[in-house]
């Protein structure tokens, strides 16, 4: 049984993972890899981005005039979804990975270019904001640790996990069944970085979650939070007790009525 844990363990952390395959393929960084992108960018993002990569496109607008999300201002914002700590720039890595499956709900996923096409648009997206230039050498951006969980008794680990998800107020957002109807929901008081008013996703669907569903997405949702939302970082109350955190997304997944870890 153990064994049989350890593979479907690995198999559902796959499912969230970036994978080493395509970092093989990732041109230099230079002036023909920019100029590429841009041309893809034009085909491909500028329509919701804008010309300059300020979220001002034309469908953007229409997308997101009201309430969130609008797309992101490649320019000058922060990232909502990386696997680096809370006001820190997204890697790589995180990068390729939105690109390639999208953003469910509101980002079609790009896996139909090329992965040179991919790498070559996120070179011309990351020279629109100059915090990339800075970010070099000792400054690059470090993915946070993920270290392995341990599950001798399911039940009880969703047991506590339910307990943790009340201690820390996730209900005051997501409701007490996780379908985002969380009295600050009802109120309208969540906004994100714009002003504009933002829902708490509905733990219950799996499909609704932005920053993914396998249990590698959720442990860096709620160890990284989501930048310019109301979605803060949990690594403090967490901090030395790791396993915990494991224990809260065991019960998130459980919520959506997966069996599985």
């Amino acid at each position: 049984m153990r064994s049989k844990f350890v593979i479907t363990f690995v198999i559902l952390l796959a499912a969230g993972s970036y994978s080493p395959m395509a970092e093989a393929l990732q041109p230099e960084d230079n002036r023909q890899t920019r100029e590429n992108g841009r041309r893809i960018y034009e085909r491909a993002c500028l329509w919701c981005h804008g010309a300059e990569g300020k979220g001002d496109g034309p469908s953007g607008w229409l997308i997101g005039r009201y309430s969130a999300p609008r797309p992101r201002d490649f320019t000058r914002e922060s990232y909502k979804l990386r696997s680096t700590p809370s006001g820190e720039l997204p890697t790589d890595q995180d990068l390729y990975q939105i690109v390639t499956r999208g953003i469910p709900g509101v980002m079609p996923p790009f896996s139909g270019l090329t992965d040179t096409e991919r790498w070559e648009v996120l070179s011309y997206v990351k020279s629109l904001n100059p915090l990339f230039a800075a970010a070099v050498g000792d400054r690059s951006p470090h993915s946070i640790t993920f270290p392995v969980p341990s599950y001798p008794d399911r039940e009880a680990a969703i047991n506590r996990g339910r307990v943790f998800y009340s201690r820390y107020g996730c209900q005051a957002c997501h409701g007490d069944d996780g379908t985002g109807n969380g009295p600050e929901s009802e109120a309208g008081n969540l906004r994100d970085g714009q002003g504009l008013r933002i829902v708490p996703r509905d733990l219950t669907d799996r499909r609704s979650l932005k920053n993914g569903s396998a249990p590698l997405d959720l442990y860096r949702s709620i160890m990284t939070g989501l930048d310019g939302t109301p979605m803060p970082s949990y690594v403090d109350q967490f901090a030395g007790r790791e396993q915990d955190v494991w224990d809260l997304v065991l019960y998130l997944r459980s919520l959506s009525g997966d069996s599985a870890p």
